[in-house]
């Protein structure tokens, strides 16, 4: 009887585990997604999982302003801010023109705040006149 008891409260605490699992939400950033096959964001619960944002401009300067703008932007729709994004990776052309770029990318992360972070030179991005690409996780409580 014992056994029984245990085994009906352990079906019910799995259905109950099941039942309260949230199901990943997809979002698109733009319709070219779809054509290549992937989603600009992911959220799984509480955890937001931003691909690759690519940008470009005159120089490494306005390339890093630009993604990280867009990025912000990104955050907004989710009521979050640059202190909840908990680990970056940045894909570069150029990695000394991206050291260079410092100062901008700081003055996104208010108070000193940064993520977790890794920086990879490679040869080219998807788009050629990309110069750099920056994906982010986000902690949103």
């Amino acid at each position: 009887m014992r056994a029984l008891m245990l085994g009906i409260a352990g079906l019910l605490a799995c259905g109950l585990a099941q039942a309260t699992e949230v199901p990943l939400e997809r979002h698109s950033l733009g319709s070219w997604e779809a054509d290549i096959g992937y989603s600009g964001v992911v959220r799984d619960g509480d955890t937001l999982h931003i691909s690759g944002v690519p940008c470009r401009g005159k120089d490494m300067q306005e390339a890093v302003q630009r993604c990280y703008g867009k990025l912000n932007e990104i955050l907004q729709r989710f009521g979050a801010d640059s202190s909840q994004v908990v680990k970056e990776t940045a894909f570069t052309t150029d990695m000394d023109a991206l050291v260079k770029a410092i100062p901008e990318r700081k003055a996104f992360f208010a108070d000193g705040r940064y993520p977790a972070a890794s920086w990879v030179q490679v040869e080219r991005l998807f788009n050629a006149q990309d110069m750099l690409e920056v994906e982010w996780t986000v902690r949103l409580k």
